[in-house]
């Protein structure tokens, strides 16, 4: 699936940081009363540096005409401030920081909303290592921006103002002449914003990738030993790291440049001001101390216009970063306009005339499919690969939409059903098991079964043929499985899978190779489970192994996406059509193996 275009792609830099801006402050709304703290510490540091300025001129004037009364309030003066603006630094540093990670917070469980409710086919067109990169590192830099950043941003933008009014008051004609000077700072200021927003794009989305790699590394360790695929992964992953470290050069660079240009055209109009000051003085135009003073603040705003261009590139990082959040946030999910809610079904499929193209693909994956099964009736879906099986399989828990056609449930339009109502009827067990690192117990009573009482899970297992191998292991049924199952067998794995979707007890089973992971004497147990838990289910089977599927009701074989055949196994065989010939394959394949 192509990404669709967001509204901030649509406007320029200026444009995109507003847009931005005005949308992260609805999420700082709920903590209003935070951010207010924080912005009133902010005014409070500000006044304190302004104030610091202005008292250089009294204690000069003082030590120029000595005044025993204030030797000592000056000095306390000076303390009362330090101590004030230490204190705003804590509420304005620790209200932004706890406003900032609040909104983040706040953004990942709305992420983690739209993750849960985005349909198939974004999961097609995604990997999984940019969407973690998305809760990890870009949540990281918008935490970052929101917190210190925007914190010294503010207050340093505070000072300025602060610092500026009080030039005026001390010198008005000198400070207009400063002034004509901040437009060649916006400038820098704004191409450099620009460049820094492109380069940290660019290094959350390679970030993303390197994630990519290494989770497929991490995941995939042993398939990468036995074949001996460590050159090729190393090759990935180190080309992968290489091309982060050169994004994140390109931003290094642009960062360590906008803050010493931005420093230079801020010296250049200080250097002025100073000078046209000295001549001032020269004439008696400027006295000592207000002239000390005057300087003391020009400095202030130096430092001030420092700080700014050095949390800008800060700040850039965090829009980037917020783009690529509300990216996320802003998908599509699945189409969820169903209204009625069954109770109970008997399990009736009807597939009328149901055709499927998938996003990119130049031909149908299935075309005009129809298909009647009846309730409790098992039906075997058999065919070449890529005949379109597990596509018709799909369709019927919505994980993807027919292009044309429709699926009907009990003689209702699935469509018209809720989407948790539709699956709450259905079961599924398939080649590739999912476990969960948790335990037996709960990988069993997954979901909407997490209150199962525990007799019903052990029903549950003993009936998957679970339960033996359950009891020998540390914890027995409070034992923790491992990431996806990795401390059991293969056949161990399929059979919770197995005994979850009994103890789901679902009028409709999808079973997708359900044996396929099992030896020969744990297949016996669990196909004799599996025929009790299809009595009086309609069972949808997809199968490889044609002599797994001998017994079912009736057999529809795919081909092209269409269905070319149906019939009992015994009717297909003396039929003589693509099933007696994918049958007499697999009979020569298996008679060359004995």
């Amino acid at each position: 699936m192509t990404p669709r275009p967001t509204l901030f792609r649509r406007f320029p830099s200026v444009s995109s940081s507003l847009i931005l801006y005005r949308r992260l402050l609805r999420y700082v709304r709920p903590y209003w009363w935070a951010f207010a703290l924080a912005i009133v510490g902010m005014i409070i540091v500000a006044a304190g540096d302004v104030l610091m300025a202005y008292m250089v001129m009294p204690i000069i004037q003082k030590l120029q005409n000595p005044d025993p009364a204030m030797t000592l309030q000056l000095p306390l003066a000076v303390v009362a401030v330090f101590l004030l603006r230490g204190m705003g630094s804590f509420m304005s540093e620790y209200g932004m920081a706890w406003t900032g990670h609040r909104v983040v917070f706040d953004l990942r469980k709305e992420m983690i909303d739209r993750l849960l409710s985005l349909p198939t086919s974004f999961y097609d067109a995604q990997s999984s290592g940019r969407l973690i990169s998305k809760f990890t590192f870009d949540a990281y830099q918008l935490a970052a921006a929101s917190s210190s950043a925007i914190t010294t941003a503010i207050r340093s933008a505070l000072t300025i103002i602060g610092s500026v009014g009080l030039l005026l008051w001390l010198n008005w004609q000198l400070t207009l002449v400063a002034l004509v000077l901040l437009p060649m700072v916006a400038a820098v200021t704004r191409y450099f914003s620009r460049r820094l927003r492109r380069t940290a794009r660019d290094v959350q989305q390679r970030t993303g990738s390197i994630t990519h790699v290494l989770e497929e590394i991490v995941g995939s360790e042993r398939v990468v030993k036995i074949f001996g695929g460590h050159g090729y992964e190393r090759y990935r992953a180190v080309a992968g790291a290489n091309k982060l470290r050169q994004s994140m050069s390109k931003q290094s660079s642009a960062s360590a440049a906008s803050s010493p240009l931005l420093q230079f055209v801020g010296a250049c109009a200080v250097g002025f001001v100073v000078y046209i000051a000295l001549k001032q003085s020269e004439t008696g135009g400027f006295d000592a101390a207000r002239f000390t003073s005057y300087v003391f603040a020009l400095l202030t705003l130096l430092d001030r216009l420092r700080s700014l261009s050095g949390v800008n590139a800060n700040i850039q990082r965090g829009l980037a970063a917020a783009e690529s959040i509300f990216g996320l946030i802003d998908e599509k999910p699945e189409d969820d306009h169903g209204t009625v809610v069954l109770q109970r079904v008997r399990g009736a499929l009807a597939f009328d005339r149901v055709s499927l193209r998938y996003a990119g693909s130049e031909r149908d994956a299935l075309a005009e499919v129809s298909l009647s099964i009846l309730p409790g009736e098992s039906i075997a879906l058999v065919g070449p690969s890529g005949g379109g099986k597990t596509s018709l399989v799909n369709l019927i828990p919505r994980f993807y939409e027919p292009s044309s056609g429709r699926i009907l449930l009990d003689g209702h339009d699935i469509d018209s059903l809720t989407l948790s109502n539709l699956r709450s009827h259905i079961a599924l067990v398939s080649q590739d098991v999912t476990l969960f690192n948790d335990t037996v117990a709960a990988n069993i009573a997954y979901g909407a079964m997490a209150d199962a009482p525990r007799n019903a899970i052990e029903k549950a297992a003993h009936a998957a043929h679970a339960l033996e191998f359950i009891r020998e292991l540390p914890d027995g049924f409070d034992t923790v499985v491992g990431e996806n199952g990795i401390r059991l067998s293969g056949g161990q794995r399929q059979r919770l899978a197995i005994a979850r979707a009994i103890l789901k007890n679902a009028p409709i089973l999808i079973l997708d190779e359900a044996t396929s992971a099992l030896d020969s004497e744990s297949e016996r147990h669990v196909q004799a489970a599996i025929a009790a838990l299809m009595s009086g289910r309609t069972t949808i089977i997809i199968a490889h192994r044609l002599s797994t599927i001998e017994r079912a009701d009736r057999i529809a074989v795919l081909d092209t996406g269409r269905v070319v055949e149906q019939g009992t196994h015994g009717e297909l065989l003396a039929r003589g059509g693509v099933y007696a010939k994918l049958y007499r394959i697999q009979f020569a394949a298996m008679a060359v193996a004995d």
